[in-house]
């Protein structure tokens, strides 16, 4: 295939992977928790491919992973005492069942019929230790301390759990808002520097405008590339329509 077109090519891919994650941060702007992304670009350095005429190799550029901005969200006020917004560094630790333990921002949390206290997606959250945190609605109010201590009349129940990773970027997205550690992110260790806001969320930090110009941005490389596309297929075509007149 003509190298122009392979370049070409690789641009689109690239640009079609990058319209796809400015994408899913508009659609998530409104998602409790969301953390933008945005992709990450590398040169190949074992240039694929080669030409007769100067210059006589061709680099492309693909992109190699997603990075996640963990700058944290405007915080919301709900006034419900089970809501509660993470500043600071640091994860909610969730039961993942067969999956481990999961993380999240996402601090929309309410009880279940036996008195769990769950995320919006039925998960139990869990302490500092691990454990499921039961509450018992009738022994009163419930209060979340800054610290994630929980208490009842003055009686302390549990512990959030509150996690950091030496590599946070590098957790892995399974959906619903939550995150599972891979072995680039290391193990969970925990957090010594956040505060819990008890009655609050934190919202998503994605900046609609700053998505909305990156996305005309993409659509007018992509086009760009397209253009110069087809010209290299014109160019092509003429090329072999000369030569077998010539021929002829």
């Amino acid at each position: 295939m003509d190298n122009a077109i392979l370049i070409t090519l690789s641009a689109q891919n690239a640009l079609q992977r990058q319209m796809d994650v400015a994408a899913n941060n508009m659609a998530n702007i409104s998602t409790t928790g969301f953390k933008a992304e945005s992709i990450l670009f590398e040169p190949i350095t074992k240039k694929p491919a080669s030409i007769v005429e100067n210059p006589k190799t061709v680099t492309f550029v693909r992109d190699y992973t997603i990075a996640r901005d963990f700058r944290p969200g405007t915080l919301q006020q709900t006034g419900n005492p089970l809501d509660i917004a993470l500043t600071g560094e640091g994860f909610l630790s969730v039961g993942g069942g067969t999956q481990g333990t999961l993380y999240t921002r996402d601090g929309r949390l309410t009880l279940d019929p036996n008195g769990r206290l769950i995320n919006h997606d039925g998960k139990p959250i869990l302490d500092n230790g691990g454990q499921e945190i039961t509450i018992d609605g009738n022994r009163g109010p419930v209060q979340i301390a800054k610290d994630g201590n929980i208490t009842q009349n003055g009686v302390s129940i549990a512990k959030l759990g509150v996690f950091t990773f030496n590599k946070p970027g590098a957790l892995d997205k399974i959906g619903d808002n939550l995150l599972k550690p891979t072995q680039a992110s290391g193990t969970a260790s925990e957090s010594q520097s956040f505060e819990v806001v008890q009655g609050m969320l934190e919202g998503s930090n994605v900046v609609a405008i700053q998505e909305l110009t990156k996305i005309m941005e993409i659509s007018r490389a992509f086009e760009n590339a397209t253009k110069l596309q087809r010209q290299a297929e014109d160019l092509k075509s003429k090329a072999i329509d000369r030569l077998g007149r010539v021929q002829a």
